[in-house]
């Protein structure tokens, strides 16, 4: 049987985390044909398919049972590859590899800050950093791939710390008819304009809850992947959006709703068998900026 080749293994873990070929090539920078040429070789590989592809051609692609499988395997054997990269290249560290996830809506210039202020105080304390969404973040931390999330935390989530808490508020143009209210805006409101979704957006379950019991049905026009677009729109006067109060740009009209009431908790989870001064060092560094961006 021919040697698996680790760029194939990436390319498997790449269709699956981005949803599919055509995002996974936008992601890795390579055309489409040579991501399914990979996963062919693989499948001839394997005697097997990785993906169900019995269902209609435009249906996202699914991993099989085996493929299943077969991908939790491959992520532990790319682990291990990079962590023997790492320590070959670091010849070897002399501190601690402390693997970071740092949620993806978080201000750049906080973490920049805080992380640079991290590396002063804690010279001995490598960072390797991974940014993703919460739901990335937390697969990720389920899988051992991760020691500490900078994401969003529960006050009953073990091994944690609150940082700090933001409410979601309404975003628009500082010349918007909305912007020119004084105080809070009715969750009502909401609906009065044209609607930029922002693909990571806070809204959960029990914001949608309360829209839906105020008979509110967002006018969707937009829809946005990156946040610096989203609010570009929203600069333009093209709509309104929904973001966290520090991640609003300093040029926008951020508003509260009242009706919404809802927030996010941001703060620091970590593995059990992580050094307690770790996240205190971490937190420590990341709450002299805190109060820029809260």
């Amino acid at each position: 049987m021919a040697m698996l080749k680790t760029q194939h293994l990436r390319f498997l873990v790449a269709v699956v985390e981005y949803g599919g070929v055509t995002k996974a090539s936008e992601r890795l920078h390579l055309s489409q044909p040579s991501i399914s040429a990979g996963l062919k070789a693989l499948d001839e590989q394997l005697g097997g398919a990785l993906f169900d592809r019995s269902g209609p051609a435009n249906r996202p692609l699914r991993l099989t049972p085996a493929g299943q499988r077969f991908y939790r395997r491959a992520l532990d054997i790319l682990d291990q590859c990079d962590t023997a990269l790492s320590e070959f290249v670091a010849q070897p560290a002399s501190g601690t590899r402390l693997r970071l996830g740092v949620l993806n809506t978080l201000p750049r210039d906080l973490v920049a800050n805080a992380l640079r202020q991290f590396e002063i105080n804690e010279p001995e304390l490598r960072l390797d950093l991974w940014e993703g969404s919460a739901s990335r973040l937390i697969g990720w931390f389920g899988q051992n791939r991760l020691d500490v999330l900078w994401s969003d935390v529960g006050d009953l989530t073990p091994h944690a710390r609150v940082l700090w808490r933001e409410p979601l508020v309404a975003v628009m143009a500082p010349d918007h008819p909305l912007a020119r209210t004084s105080g809070a805006i009715p969750i009502r409101d909401l609906a009065k304009a044209p609607f930029v979704h922002r693909s990571h957006c806070e809204l959960d379950a029990l914001g949608r809850a309360r829209l839906k019991a105020a008979r509110v049905k967002l006018d969707v026009r937009f829809r946005a992947e990156r946040e610096d677009l989203a609010f570009q729109w929203v600069r333009n006067g093209l709509g309104i959006t929904l973001a966290p109060r520090s991640l609003v740009p300093s040029d926008l009209t951020m508003v509260a709703v009242t009706g919404l009431d809802i927030e996010r908790s941001i703060g620091l989870q970590w593995r059990e068998d992580v050094l307690p001064q770790v996240p205190e060092a971490l937190g420590s560094a990341i709450a002299g900026f805190v109060d820029r961006y809260s």
